[in-house]
C-alpha cells in the first residue's frame, strides 16, 4: 500500500470535499485525480530520499572560521590557542657512524590574547609559548612558557613588552631561510660563532626588554635589551654562576655547551655573557624585504677555553631578499666581532659568513628550495690552532603545501668542512642534531663531512 504523504492526505481532503460538485466520471475529475496520483508518488519518492538523508552521517563542512586560531572571550580580552607540530624521520652520517632517529622540530604551543584598554587607544597584550617535544622524552626546554612569553602594550606607537623573545637580530633573516629547524637550517653556520649546536647569535633572550616600531613607508624597527641579572664569578664559589632567577649559564639552553659550569668548577665560563643589545632596522616594500641588524653580547667569558679570555663579542649582518613572483632569492652578509685583545691564534670567534636561499613554486602547492651556507676562515682556534676551519653547507629540498595548515618535505644536506672545522647539521633547532663526531675524551674530531635525509610532516593550528 502507498504511503500517503502529508501533502497527499491535504489533496485527498480538498479533492474529496468537492467531488459532490462534480460527477464522479466527468474529464475533469478523471483528469485531476490522475495528476494527483502522479504528484503523491513523487512526494512519496522525495520523502524516502530525505528520510535515507537522516538515517546516513554527514561529514562535518568546512567553514571560513576553520581556517582561523581557536579564539575565545575570557574577561574581556580575545583569546588564541595556537600551534605548530613538526616531526621527520632522518637518517644521517657524521663521518665516522650513521644514525636514524624521529625528531620534533621546534614544535610549539601557545596562548595569546589582546585586551582594549579603552579611550586610551592601546591594548594589553601578551603570549605564553612552550616547546613541545612529541617524538622525545620532555625535559626542562619543554617547560611552561620555554619559548616567546611577554607581556606587554600595543598602540600607534608600536608594541613594548616584557619577557623572553627571538632578538631582532635573529627575527631579521628568519624569513629568509627556507629550511628552518630541519637538518638544512642555515644556522649550521649563519649565527654560529664557534661551530657545534649553539648559534650564539641566532637567540631567543630571558628577561628582556623589547620593542617592535610600527611601519612607516615601509620602515620599521626592532630593539632589545636583555640585562644580564649576573654579579661578577668570584673563585670558589658558586653564588654568581648563574643570572639571578636562572639555574643555567646566560646565552645557553638547558642541556647544551656552555649551560652549565664544567665538571669541577663552580663558574660559567663556557660563553656566559651579561648584558645583550639587539637592534634591526628593516625595510618592506611590495616583493623587497631588507634589514641590517646588529647584536652585542658584554662581558662573554671565554676562561675555560685555551687561551680565551673574557670580552664583548658582537655580529652584524645585512639580509635582502625579492619576491619575483614564484621565485623568492634571498642572500645575507654576516660578520663577527671579538674584542679584548685574545691572541689572534686561538680567535675563532672572529668570521665573516654567507648565505644564498632560493624558492621557486613549481605550481599545485610545490615548491622546490636550494641553500648554501659559507663560514669563512677565522683567524685560528683553541684548539686546534691555525688550521683550516672554512665550512660549506649545501641543502636541497621539496615542499608540498595541501593547504594552509598541512605541508609535506623531503630535505638533505651536505656540510663539508676544512681539516679544523667542527659544525653540526641542524643546529637552528632540529630536534637531534647530527654534530662533529667526539673521541672518547669528549674532544671533538674535526674535519668530517657530514650528511642528513629528512623527511617529515608539518601542521599549523
Amino acid at each position: 500500500m502507498m504511503k500517503m504523504t502529508p501533502v497527499a492526505v491535504a489533496f485527498a481532503i480538498i479533492f474529496g470535499a468537492s467531488e459532490p460538485a462534480l460527477a464522479a466520471d466527468s474529464p475533469e475529475v478523471q483528469t485531476l485525480k490522475q495528476q494527483m496520483e502522479a504528484m503523491q508518488k513523487q512526494m512519496a519518492a522525495m520523502q524516502n530520499r530525505l528520510e535515507a538523508m537522516a538515517a546516513t552521517p554527514q561529514p562535518p563542512q568546512k567553514t571560513a572560521a576553520s581556517d582561523f586560531p581557536l579564539t575565545t572571550q575570557i574577561g574581556g580580552a580575545n583569546v588564541s590557542l595556537y600551534g605548530f607540530v613538526d616531526l621527520s624521520a632522518d637518517v644521517g652520517n657524521d663521518g665516522k657512524q650513521g644514525v636514524k632517529q624521529v625528531s620534533s622540530n621546534l614544535s610549539y604551543v601557545g596562548v595569546r590574547g589582546s585586551k582594549d584598554l579603552g579611550s586610551t587607544g592601546m591594548k594589553a597584550i601578551f603570549q605564553v609559548e612552550t616547546l613541545a617535544n612529541i617524538s622525545g622524552t620532555p625535559t626542562e626546554t619543554g617547560a611552561l612558557a620555554s619559548r616567546n612569553s611577554f607581556v606587554g602594550l600595543e598602540g600607534g606607537f608600536g608594541k613594548l613588552m616584557l619577557g623572553k623573545t627571538d632578538t631582532p637580530y635573529k627575527r631579521a633573516t628568519a624569513m629568509m631561510d627556507p629550511f628552518a629547524s630541519s637538518v638544512g637550517d642555515y644556522n649550521t653556520i649563519m649565527g654560529n660563532t664557534g661551530g657545534d649546536l649553539r648559534a650564539e647569535f641566532d637567540a631567543r633572550l630571558p628577561h628582556a626588554i623589547f620593542y617592535d616600531s610600527p611601519k612607516l613607508r615601509g620602515f620599521s624597527v626592532n630593539a632589545l635589551f636583555s640585562p644580564g641579572q649576573k654579579f661578577d664569578n668570584l673563585a670558589n664559589s658558586d653564588k654568581y654562576a648563574f643570572a639571578q632567577g636562572e639555574k643555567i649559564c646566560a646565552g645557553a639552553t638547558p642541556g647544551s655547551s656552555g649551560s652549565l659550569p664544567d665538571p669541577g668548577s663552580t663558574l660559567c665560563n663556557d660563553g656566559a655573557f651579561k648584558n645583550a643589545y639587539s637592534l634591526a632596522l628593516n625595510y618592506e616594500s611590495g616583493p623587497l624585504l631588507g634589514t641590517v641588524s646588529y647584536e652585542r653580547h658584554q662581558l662573554v667569558d671565554r676562561t675555560s677555553d685555551n687561551g680565551g679570555n673574557t670580552a664583548d663579542e658582537s655580529a652584524a649582518k645585512v639580509g635582502v631578499s625579492y619576491n619575483f613572483g614564484s621565485n623568492r632569492l634571498s642572500g645575507i652578509y654576516e660578520k663577527f666581532y671579538r674584542n679584548g685583545g685574545i691572541d689572534p691564534t686561538v680567535n675563532e670567534r672572529a668570521r665573516t659568513g654567507y648565505y644564498l636561499s632560493d624558492v621557486q613554486e613549481l605550481g599545485h602547492g610545490m615548491d622546490l628550495m636550494g641553500a648554501w651556507a659559507h663560514a669563512s676562515t677565522t683567524p685560528g682556534g683553541p684548539d686546534f690552532g691555525t688550521v683550516n676551519d672554512k665550512a660549506n653547507m649545501y641543502a636541497l629540498g621539496l615542499k608540498y603545501h595541501y593547504d594552509k595548515q598541512l605541508a609535506l618535505y623531503l630535505v638533505g644536506a651536505v656540510l663539508k668542512q676544512g681539516a679544523g672545522a667542527h659544525y653540526a647539521l641542524g643546529t637552528g633547532g632540529h630536534g637531534t642534531a647530527i654534530a662533529s663526531p667526539r673521541n672518547d675524551a669528549g674532544d671533538n674530531i674535526p674535519g668530517q663531512t657530514i650528511k642528513a635525509l629528512s623527511a617529515g610532516m608539518q601542521y599549523v593550528f
